[in-house]
């Protein structure tokens, strides 16, 4: 993995502080863009994937620890069809599938 350009960093920090300002924190994609469907190609260009970056610039930074993770989506429980997606924020190694949801539900989100 290539690591990120100055000018990318830094259009990274602004965007984060202005959704820290707005927001309190970098919304949860699901919040963010209600209306984009989990797997829609909006994630994966334009607004969507600008806030993906942005999502991981910050998550990184500001949850250095899965207790920190595990309380941030408890606080933002995410909908089912982005269980897998919060879980994979989490615990990487486990991928994307049952896993990691079932992981989520062992610590109280998601369903039981």
């Amino acid at each position: 993995m290539s690591s990120m350009d100055d000018r990318t960093r830094e259009m990274l920090d602004a965007e984060v502080g202005r959704q820290l300002a707005a927001h309190g924190q970098v919304q949860p994609p699901w919040r963010a863009y209600p209306d984009y469907e989990r797997y829609s190609i909006g994630w994966r260009m334009g607004n969507g994937e600008w806030h993906m970056m942005t999502w991981g610039h910050w998550w990184q930074a500001a949850f250095p620890g899965e207790p920190e993770r595990l309380a941030f989506f408890r606080a933002e429980p995410p909908p089912a069809e982005w269980l897998d997606w919060a879980a994979y924020q989490i615990w990487p190694d486990l991928g994307f599938g049952e896993a990691g949801i079932t992981r989520l539900a062992d610590h109280g989100i998601g369903p039981a």
